[in-house]
């Protein structure tokens, strides 16, 4: 969006597709701890505990990595210091606050002029080659020793590390060895680099009303790095060296959690569960086969592809076009166009692929206003025939605290039932009930699953005849959304002195409530103890000024509700 419009945002992203969260962040940003903070005199922020502070009241922005440069230098902006490595992990650490706003610290490994720059996460440890006493202090510049554009050696260490991983923060032709331009793939490297940035910057922006246009483009060499045969996902990242974290563009990179804390972010990043996106409230699904972006999968099916966007800005930001890229990993051949479609926010499209063959794909969504999402890919491993069970509807929706299940069949021949298989991974089925079959020839059918989880629930049909062969169905997901909340209001509302939450509530839970100001400043935290029925949390808000506010509930580091109200 180029405009820039006051929304209230949403301090926790909603489930809307999937048993994951969307959390929106920049990955890549520096503090006076290495060149970032180049303002600090005027802003009088300099260290990560400020930034992370600064970027927690930035519109949607749900969490914030610093990545510092590793090495010093004696320019007017000098590097890391060995000893500040320490500091800001341990100021990430008390500016993490599970259920509201994420912090990482980490470090963007090596130099422009040797091999290019890599941002880290999940070392504890400043990896570098300075030795000797500098400008740093009296001892050796580094924790772990590896040489200036040493990248055969500086990907193993990282792999040292099991919840660490690496993108790429603004490749450049034979950056990283060579990495994606013509060097063999390398398996090592593959299972740490993650991401690649589609979009860097602006690196010295001064901006802070989020109105600078999307980044430079290095689209060119995320499709290198897909051909070459690695499994990396996009990123936007804003390489902030001034105070204006979150502040300068929409673009972000949006991460698909479970709940928002820091393992469950790490997680998702090692997973390439993210996509990139100028657009800073955009939610995408995008699914091969149940199968969500960053899955590598083996399936004697072909490729049914679902994509989804859904804006909260949808009414004013419509979609201009959806389209599904595809290749061959390892092939050396860049992706090419497979579908597309235009003025839909959904594209549904089924691709006939060959066996023993191995494919890619992502989406890349343009919206009206030009700005642009790229998915991380889905991989698949096209295998032996399976000859789908044959039918004309399977569809499934929640009701109530139920998912139904409906399917309808053609040309039913000597069938002796159906067996309905469940998984809440997309991997692991287990069968959760049986249908006798009516006969031969077409009928209706329909079962109840009275458990599902919350989240995304994965069903299949297994069809098996009265000689005891059988044949599945493609898989179905149906989002369940279930909340312990059942009501919230706030009355009065305006509110005068006193805020009386009124909610009722389906079991007992602790529950913390935040209210924070339409800028998304955090101001005060209550605490409670709801029983199950309705239940009434008081507090004194005589003291805050007037204007709009949010309230978020949250129980067990998940956000479960949300409501504003107006102080008078």
């Amino acid at each position: 969006m180029r405009r820039f419009i006051l929304i209230i945002p949403l301090l926790c992203s909603i489930t809307v597709f999937c048993q994951y969260n969307f959390y929106f962040g920049n990955l890549h940003s520096h503090s006076a701890y290495s060149d970032g903070n180049q303002d600090s005199v005027a802003t009088g922020h300099y260290n990560p505990g400020n930034d992370f502070r600064y970027a927690s009241a930035s519109y949607h922005m749900d969490y914030l990595g610093i990545a510092e440069h590793n090495h010093y230098s004696s320019n007017n902006n000098p590097g890391m210091h060995v000893g500040h490595y320490s500091m800001g992990l341990y100021q990430a650490d008390t500016a993490n606050h599970n259920g509201s706003f994420v912090a990482m610290y980490g470090m963007e490994w090596g130099t422009i002029s040797q091999g290019g720059h890599v941002v880290v996460y999940g070392v504890p440890a400043l990896i570098g080659w300075e030795s000797g006493s500098g400008g740093w202090g009296p001892t050796n510049n580094y924790d772990v020793f590896c040489a200036k554009g040493d990248f055969t050696s500086f990907w193993p260490i990282v792999k040292s590390y099991p919840t660490a991983f690496c993108t790429l923060a603004h490749p450049q032709t034979n950056d990283y060895g060579s990495l994606f331009d013509g060097a063999a793939y390398n398996a090592n490297t593959d299972s740490v680099v993650v991401g690649s940035a589609i979009r860097s910057g602006s690196a010295f922006s001064t901006t802070t009303d989020y109105t600078d246009p999307p980044a430079a483009s290095y689209e060119s060499k995320f499709l290198k790095g897909l051909a070459a045969g690695y499994h990396i996902g996009p990123t936007i990242d804003h390489d902030n060296h001034y105070t204006t974290f979150g502040r300068t563009n929409q673009g972000r990179t949006v991460a698909l959690a479970a709940s928002l804390n820091r393992d469950s972010i790490m997680a998702a990043f090692k997973a390439l569960r993210f996509y990139a996106s100028d657009d800073w409230n955009a939610q995408v699904s995008f699914t091969i086969n149940g199968k969500m972006m960053g899955t590598v999968n083996t399936t004697g099916l072909n490729s049914s592809i679902n994509v989804t966007l859904n804006d909260l800005d949808g009414a004013t930001d419509p979609v201009n076009k959806i389209e599904i890229f595809y290749g061959n990993p390892g092939s050396g051949v860049n992706a090419t166009l497979l579908t597309s479609n235009t003025g839909s926010s959904t594209l549904n499209y089924a691709h006939i692929t060959t066996i023993n063959t191995s494919y890619y794909y992502y989406a890349k969504i343009t919206q009206v206003d030009g700005d642009i999402i790229w998915t991380s890919p889905i991989w698949i491993n096209r295998v032996a025939v399976v000859v789908p069970l044959e039918l004309t509807r399977f569809t499934g929706q929640q009701e109530d605290n139920t998912v139904r299940l409906n399917w309808s069949t053609a040309n039913e021949i000597n069938t002796s039932h159906f067996e309905v298989e469940r998984s809440f991974d997309g991997n692991n089925f287990s069968m959760i009930g049986r249908v006798n079959s009516n006969g031969n020839g077409s009928a209706d059918y329909q079962l109840t699953d009275p458990a599902p989880m919350k989240g995304m629930n994965f069903y299949r049909l297994k069809q098996v005849d009265k000689d005891g062969q059988y044949k599945y169905s493609a898989v179905v997901p149906v989002l369940f959304n279930y909340s312990i909340v059942k009501e919230l209001k706030i009355n009065p509302n305006p509110v005068i002195n006193q805020l009386n939450l009124a909610l009722t509530v389906s079991e007992s839970a602790s529950l913390i409530c935040k209210i924070y100001t339409a800028e998304g400043r955090q101001v005060k935290v209550l605490n409670a103890a709801a029983s199950a029925g309705r239940n009434i949390i008081a507090s004194d808000v005589s003291n805050l000024a007037s204007g709009i506010y949010i309230v978020v509930l949250i129980s067990n580091n998940e956000r479960i509700a949300e409501t504003r109200f107006i102080k008078q």
